[in-house]
């Protein structure tokens, strides 16, 4: 492909991913989230995936760094939605774990973004939105592999 017509796909993906990204942010932040950043509900939703998990590991999952973690975290346990767990076997470990109003307020919060997620895409054909989620795990996979060709 000849580096013109790259740069014209590049502009026009990173134009639609900032503006897609942004305006998914936007509505997901002020309509369903309540007093949550996207950041925080993300922490919340590994959490709720992988159950007690460390900092450190939340920080990987997330591609932060482990002081944007500790924020978040601490801004979290004050609100209550999530609690720090000693391993009682390596006293150094500590866990982070939903508490059950954090499991709670996950819980009500995807169904929003469910519902919020199924009105945006129920007029789109499924086999265009396969199409679409195909191309860009493509992308992603690209991305991670020339990420990691070049550490």
């Amino acid at each position: 492909m000849e580096k013109e017509r790259i740069q014209l796909i590049f502009d026009r993906y990173m134009d639609i991913f900032i503006h897609g990204a942004k305006s998914v942010s936007t509505q997901m932040s002020s309509h369903l989230m309540e007093d949550l950043s996207l950041e925080q509900f993300l922490l919340l939703r590994l959490l709720y995936a992988k159950g007690p998990i460390r900092a450190s590991e939340i920080a990987e999952q997330l591609l932060v760094h482990k002081s944007a973690i500790t924020v978040r975290v601490e801004k979290l346990v004050k609100k209550g939605l999530i609690e720090r767990q000693r391993d009682e076997n390596d006293r150094r470990n500590v866990y982070l774990r939903l508490t059950e109003n954090g499991r709670s307020l996950y819980e009500s919060l995807e169904k929003n973004i469910n519902q919020f997620v199924e009105a945006i895409v129920s007029d789109i054909p499924e086999k265009e939105m396969e199409v679409f989620l195909n191309v860009y795990e493509k992308i992603a996979d690209y991305i991670e592999n020339y990420r990691e060709g070049k550490e």
